[in-house]
């Protein structure tokens, strides 16, 4: 990281495995801040994590262990938490408004303890039969049944796979955070922009259509291919 300060002064942080943020991460990362004037947002868990869980016992604890990522972003001064939307079990699979419900409980409690912390709340578009967040309707229900209180993450790989990305980038509203990264179509490839199929330039003129002034984080695999996307689309 040190070696890119020069290059790249806004970073995300995945709070999640072997980068699980803890007291003496947050005391290097804050020195790099303080000496090489980086800001920060943070990625909340997301393995085995699911906020649309209908057992509320299980989803407590799933929750309590979220909320510690939250006040992890808190203590790096991070101004956005990122996270994923709720999924389907195999009993929710037959009763999705169960897991609906208890998604839109859980956004509802985070928007609310974020707030007391000065952290927004973005929740970011997925892919797959059970996510809860894959399409333009699915974004929208979130927005009203949480009262606009949470932002949207696009993911543009995501939006892409769907067929809907140029959609998205109309439709919905409430787009406050951005993840980049290139596809060829058929998986989550990752891949440095221009290495796949995603047209940028329709992107970057629709998100200068609406006037978008959120952070734009290259999401690839290796640091290098994010300086890759990062430079291809004249972001350094």
């Amino acid at each position: 990281m040190e070696e890119n300060q020069e290059k790249i002064k806004n970073w995300e942080i995945i709070d999640e495995g072997y980068h699980r943020l803890d007291k003496r991460k947050i005391r290097i990362l804050k020195n790099l801040a303080s000496t090489g004037n980086l800001s920060f947002t943070v990625h909340a868990p997301f393995s085995s994590i699911n906020l649309a869980e209908a057992n509320q016992t299980l989803r407590n604890k799933f929750l309590l262990f979220m909320k510690k990522s939250l006040e992890n972003a808190y203590s790096l001064e991070a101004k956005v938490w990122v996270i994923h939307p709720g999924r389907l079990t195999p009993f929710t699979y037959f009763f999705p408004e169960t897991a609906w419900s208890s998604q839109i409980s859980s956004f509802k409690r985070f928007v609310k303890e974020a707030e007391d912390l000065g952290v927004k709340v973005v929740v970011e578009n997925m892919v797959g039969e059970y996510s809860l967040f894959k399409t333009i309707k699915d974004g929208l229900r979130i927005l009203e049944e949480t009262e606009n209180s949470i932002g949207i993450c696009l993911d543009v790989r995501h939006a892409y796979l769907t067929g809907a990305l140029e959609k998205f980038l109309v439709e919905i509203p409430q787009i406050q955070h951005l993840h980049v990264h290139d596809n060829k179509g058929l998986k989550d490839d990752h891949l440095p922009a221009f290495k796949g199929n995603i047209n940028w330039k329709k992107v970057f003129k629709q998100l200068k259509k609406i006037s978008y002034n959120g952070w734009i984080v290259a999401e690839n695999y290796t640091l290098n291919h994010a300086l890759k996307t990062l430079k291809k689309l004249n972001l350094i």
